[in-house]
């Protein structure tokens, strides 16, 4: 039997934060890596902003840390990010697929060049 897949606007609140706390991780680790054209070509980079700040004043703390900071901080961007992006969640907040083989599915459709 399938699992039934939802939008992140269809997930309740737990589910919600579960999802923004595990892309904050993946954000961060793409933010120090430089990586940050494919998850800003699909959506409002205004939203990018406060979020790049804090992980920004956070450059020598763990990803852990820099990641709860940014939640605590800027959560409604993530929301707004992650909305953005129509990714299909598990009702969990599970992401359909791991955001890195999200990442490399995009890149993958990147045409030559770009």
């Amino acid at each position: 039997m399938s699992k039934k897949l939802l939008k992140f606007n269809q997930l309740n609140e737990q589910s919600q934060l579960n999802s923004v706390k595990g892309f904050s991780q993946f954000f961060v680790k793409m933010y120090r890596d430089r990586n940050m054209e494919i998850i800003s070509a699909d959506i409002d980079n205004s939203f990018l902003w406060d979020i790049d700040r804090e992980v920004y004043r956070n450059r020598f703390e763990s990803i852990d840390h820099a990641a709860k900071d940014t939640v605590k901080y800027c959560m409604n961007n993530y929301r707004a990010i992650i909305n953005d992006l129509n990714v299909s969640f598990l009702a969990n907040g599970t992401p359909e697929l791991p955001w890195e083989e999200w990442y490399q599915n995009k890149y993958n459709q990147t045409p030559e060049g770009l």
